[in-house]
Formats: C-alpha cells, structure tokens, sequence
C-alpha cells in the first residue's frame, strides 16, 4: 500500500475521532461563554406561590430551580455542608438567619435595589436575629396561639391562657400540640417562668416534669393534622399559628383564634442571599417581583402568612381580629417572642423522645 493511501486513511481516521471528541466534549466548553438566566432557590414547602413564579419566568426569562426543606434544622445542616454553593435564594426563619449569619454564609443585602423596601411593615425590622436586616428581610409572619372550637367552649369554661394548656386544674378537655421538641420546651418555659433566654439544669427538669404530666391530656403531637383533630370535635383546642387556624376557620367558622393573655411567640420568614451566589441581579429581580402587591396578595390566599407589607390588607379579605393581629404597632409586637434555643439541642431531643413514649 502506498504512502499515499495510508496517509489519506489515517486522516479520515483522525478526523472522525476529532468529530466524536468535539460532540462530546465541545457543549461543555466556554469558549463562548452564556451566562444561564436561572436561579436556584431554597424554600418552605407551603410558601411560595408556583403561579407567581411561573410569571416571573414568562416575564423575565430567568427559570427558577425550586427545591424544599422540611425544617430550619434541615435548612442549618445543607448551608454548613455546601457552603451554600448550589443555592441562591433561601428562606430561613428569624433564629436561624442569626445561626447563618454566625456562620458566615450569607451576604449582606443592597436595600436600594429592593425598590420595596421602604413600605415594609416597621414592626418586622430591625430584631435581635439581624439588627439592622444587613442580611435578611421578611417576607411573611406568622403567631402562635390557640386554635378553639367554640362551640365546646361556649358551655366549657375557657382560661385565654397558658394555662388552658398546662394547668391541670383548667384543662379537663384533650389537646392537640405541636411536634416540636424545640418549640415545646420554649412554650413550657415561657409558662413557668416567663421570657427566658437560657435553663439551668434545674428549670430544665422542672419542664420536663410539666412536659411529662401534660402528656395524660395530649390527644397528638403534630405539625399537619390539628385541623382533623379540632374539626372533627376529637379535641376543642389546639396549639398552633394564625395561618394554621385560618385554614380551618375557612371550613368550620366556628374555630376561633386566641392569643394567651400573657404573650406568645412570632415566626418572621425571611429572605437571604447566600454568600456563595453570584447571581445577586437575579435574585434581587425576583424578590422585586415577589413583593409587588399582586403577588403577596396571591401568597397570602393560598397560604395565610401575614406579609410584610402593610399596603395590601384592604384585599386580603381579613376579619376585624385578624386585621388588628396585622397592624400591630411595634409597642404592641413586643409582647410576642421568637423561638430560640434554651438549651443543649441533644438533650431537648433526648427529652422529646422520653415524652412521645412515655
């Protein structure tokens, strides 16, 4: 064979294995970069209203990738262990932003590029968790209190206190709580000795003792049943937030919603840029988006968090108790606590164990 022949074979040869390295390798190279219009957010399951961002991608172009947690905890554990990378937008709770901001796994916010700013409810600003909201700011709220039949108590006496929950000489009806170790040691501890930002050893049995004989009147402990409980006449009380109770209200008006007299507890969900992301414009262009009137209207008929603008209560279609609960004056919010630890988390858990099987 000539030299010919054998140089022309050789080049097909080769140029066929060039054109199989490029098809495999060429869409991955960035030769010509295109900067991909996503955004990778991190949320609650119950918060977001897909409509709403189905018309922020119609309009902007920008495809959100959406993605679920199931708890703060859940939220804690993937932002240490990713260093945020893979997330943009993230929705944490007031406790834990101060947990993330310790952490170093957010970034500050450009309030002047949050053209909505300025109309956000006062009362929701500037806490312990983030001061001056250099790295959050709130989307939704929500309080806790007493969800009852009132039908039950219109012949059972009724204390609007923690002590319709505790007390064994006021509560002669069943119950329904939260599944929350945390939560459920801070509503103890609130009960027996007030605000409180840490337990000595000592309180903490005094709680577990109070945990351990509040059980005989416990019906369940769940996050995502009360409504069958209450609704269905098994137990006329449950532990639980105004957008819980308002869920129920809409198909059994006669639960009501009472706040105990001593105070309660907030929760503020809260939106924060990751210190990983690079795709701030984005991010920035969504929550403008978000927060426009239309929207949080949307976001709270499907899921009746309060949101944190004020401009929308004309249409959100609230009772006279609820419109009062949503323009507190920060004065008034003062009586309300946010949840925290008070305690070392293992043992809070090792104590839930004990009660749920005791």
């Amino acid at each position: 064979m000539s030299f010919g022949k054998v140089f022309v074979r050789l080049s097909i040869i080769c140029f066929w294995i060039l054109l199989i390295f490029i098809a495999l390798y060429f869409p991955s190279w960035k030769i010509f970069p295109i900067e991909e219009k996503n955004l990778n957010v991190f949320a609650w399951g119950d918060i977001l209203d897909p409509k709403v961002l189905a018309d922020f991608e119609r309009d902007t172009g920008i495809k959100i990738n959406l993605s679920y947690y199931a708890s703060n905890e859940e939220l804690q554990v993937k932002m240490k262990a990713t260093r945020g990378q893979g997330y943009d937008l993230i929705l944490p709770s007031d406790y834990t932003v101060a947990l993330l901001i310790k952490e170093e796994l957010l970034q500050p916010l450009d309030h002047k590029k949050l053209h909505f700013y300025s109309d956000l409810y006062p009362a929701l600003l500037n806490h312990e968790f983030d001061p001056q909201n250099r790295y959050s700011i709130p989307f939704e709220w929500e309080i806790y209190g007493f969800g009852i039949d009132r039908r039950f108590f219109d012949t059972h006496p009724f204390v609007p206190s923690w002590r319709a929950i505790f007390d064994p000489d006021v509560v002669d009806y069943k119950i329904v709580l939260k599944n929350d170790p945390i939560e459920s040691v801070l509503f103890a501890a609130f009960y027996l000795f007030g605000q409180t930002d840490s337990l000595t050893p000592t309180q903490f049995d005094q709680v577990r003792q109070l945990l351990l004989m509040q059980r005989d009147w416990v019906e369940a402990y769940t996050d995502f049943r009360a409504d069958y409980f209450i609704a269905s006449g098994s137990c006329p009380l449950a532990l639980s937030s105004t957008a819980y109770i308002k869920r129920i209200h809409n198909f059994f008006p006669q639960i009501e919603f009472i706040i105990p007299e001593e105070g309660s507890f907030v929760t503020i969900e809260n939106f924060c840029i990751t210190k990983a992301s690079t795709k701030q414009d984005y991010a920035y262009k969504l929550l403008n988006y978000i927060y426009t009137k239309e929207s949080l209207i949307s976001h709270y008929k499907n899921y009746w968090y309060f949101p944190a603008i004020l401009s929308p209560k004309d249409e959100l279609g609230l009772t006279e108790d609820e419109r009062k609960l949503y323009e507190y004056s920060r004065e008034e919010f003062t009586k309300f606590h946010f949840f925290k630890n008070i305690y070392p988390q293992q043992q809070v858990r090792d104590l839930w164990v004990e009660v749920k099987s005791f």
